[in-house]
This record gives structure tokens, sequence and C-alpha cells, in this order.
């Protein structure tokens, strides 16, 4: 076992009965996370919510989403399956996890700097309507995710401890908290994780760690008390779940 994932074990799923307080627990904890670190910034803290459809997209809506689509196709991949590891699976994903990402990526005003900087995705969002963002991403959340799959064994059962139980020495909460116990993610809250490449998964702890990524404060906080195999053994986990 790795020196420092010691004493780190798969428990059993947790009672859903229990989830609740556990995820109220665990939102105070990332706004007073949030809270401090914007504190040392001297800006104002920001709860990682998206807004959601309260009505159910149109026929109509959707075909306008699967034509945005054959722009993405490429790196996403017209059923939002990427078969690169370097692009995330779009696929299953909540439509307003995705219509977040998608307004973090588009400047607010011109010559303004994105929340969220790729130069590709910069030069996309740049030239969608919020219309335009709904349509695609109600399109690619009702395609069936192909999911990815778990490589290391040992990875995935310390990956498991973490996911269900946190690293407490590290003050690192569980992730079943805000990603729910198979990776689904909650409704205008938290995106889904099951089953998406754990590269990309991995890729985006470290980005948030060095704050390549600040588009989200809890997680910035959280993955910067993680080590490189702690990554690495989560993000295996994930790929796997189903």
């Amino acid at each position: 076992m790795l020196p420092d994932e010691e004493g780190l074990r798969p428990t059993p799923a947790p009672d859903h009965r229990a989830f609740v307080p556990v995820r109220a627990a665990l939102g105070a904890l990332l706004l007073a996370v949030a809270a401090a670190a914007a504190t040392a910034e001297g800006a104002a803290p920001t709860a990682p919510t998206f807004e959601v459809s309260a009505t159910a997209p149109t026929a109509a809506q959707l075909a306008h989403g699967k034509q945005l689509a054959q722009t993405c196709a490429a790196c996403h991949g017209i059923d939002g399956n990427a078969t690169s590891t370097q692009f995330p699976k779009l696929a299953s994903q909540r439509s307003g996890y995705i219509v977040q990402e998608l307004t973090r990526f588009k400047p607010a005003a011109p010559g303004k700097k994105p929340e969220r900087v790729n130069a590709i995705m910069n030069g996309i969002a740049s030239t969608l309507s919020p219309q335009d963002m709904r349509d695609l991403a109600d399109y690619y959340s009702r395609q069936t995710i192909k999911p990815a799959i778990a490589t290391h064994a040992e990875w995935v059962k310390i990956g498991e401890g973490i996911w269900r139980g946190g690293i407490a020495n590290r003050m690192v909460p569980a992730c079943v908290a805000c990603h729910g116990p198979g990776g689904l993610g909650l409704p205008g809250e938290y995106p889904r994780l099951a089953g998406q490449w754990s590269e990309y998964v991995a890729a985006q702890l470290h980005a948030f760690r060095t704050g390549a990524r600040g588009d989200n404060t809890p997680m910035h906080e959280i993955a910067s008390r993680m080590s490189d195999r702690q990554i690495r053994d989560v993000s295996d986990f994930v790929a796997g779940l189903r």
C-alpha cells in the first residue's frame, strides 16, 4: 500500500437516508473553504451552482442542439462520446453543468478574459447564444455515454476509499457527498463523473490544484490537498463507475 494512503479502504455504499445531512454538512464545509479563500483574495465567495431548465426541450430545440454538435464532433464526438482522453465525454452529462461551463468559457464582454480559459473553447463559446448553449446541453445530456474503464485493481481499491470516505488526515471530503454514490452528479449542483476518462478527471484535478483551472474555489481547495497518487487512484475509480 502507498504510504500516504494508509488506512484508506472501501466502505459500503452510503444509505440514502443518511446522505442528505451528509451532503448538507459538506455544503457548509465547501462554502466555508470558499469563503476563506475569497477573504484571502479580497473577493466574494461563489457557490458552484448553475441553472436548470424548468421545462423539457422541444423536438426542434433538440434537433438544433444536434446541429450545433456538428461543430463539437471533432473533439467530443457527435453523440458526446469523445474518442480521445484529452477531451471529456459529454454524453449523459448534466445539462445545467454543460451550460455553466460554456458560459464560463464565453467572455462576458469583448476583450474581457473569460472565467475559464481555453483557446479552442473560448472561440467556440463566444459564438453561442444562451439558447444555443441550452439546446446543445439538452442534446448531449440525452445521449448515452460509452463509459471508460478502470485499469488498475489496486488503484481502484484505494480510489474507492477516497470516493466514499474522503481523506481525513488531509481534510478532503468524500466525493459521494457532491457527485453521488454512483457518480451521476446532482441536478443543478454538481456534474456527472461516472464513466469519464480517468486521464481527463486527473488532468482537471491537477488543474484545480495548480490554479490553472480556477473557476471552482471549493475544488481548488480540495485538489490542493491531494497527492498525485491520490488523484490517480480516485480518477481510475471514477472511470469504472456505472
